[in-house]
């Protein structure tokens, strides 16, 4: 099983900064109820090692991060670099999504998890 992170990078613009900044714990609650909704079993705030996820599966070893605006920068992205080595080497697949993905449309986002935690099982 290996191990891969599935970006949805973007540029954003300074609206969708905004709406971020205000609607981060929104988004978390929002994707915590709709994982529930739609029967997964998720941990919240799981940390694996020295590294904290939003939401952890280990049954599927799928992880969620929500990221707000400020992990668009590259030296912040740079800084999750040892991060994801150490994760992937675990076979955990890491998901990455923003709050305003979460906020704007949830139903892709439980699809692509559905689809990633399905694809697991087919191996």
């Amino acid at each position: 099983m290996s191990s891969q992170t599935i970006p949805l990078y973007q540029k954003v613009s300074e609206k969708i900064i905004r709406h971020s900044l205000d609607n981060s714990i929104t988004a978390i609650d929002k994707l915590q109820q709709k994982l529930k909704e739609k029967g997964f079993f998720f941990i919240k705030n799981q940390v694996i090692k020295n590294y904290k996820f939003d939401f952890y599966s280990p049954h599927s070893k799928v992880a969620i991060e929500i990221d707000g605006y400020a992990h668009e920068f590259s030296d912040v992205y740079n800084l999750d670099a040892p991060k994801k080595l150490f994760i992937s080497s675990l076979g955990i697949t890491v998901l990455k999504f923003t709050d305003y993905q979460i906020l704007t449309d949830i139903e892709e986002i439980t699809r692509t998890i559905k689809t990633t935690t399905e694809n697991i099982y087919v191996v």
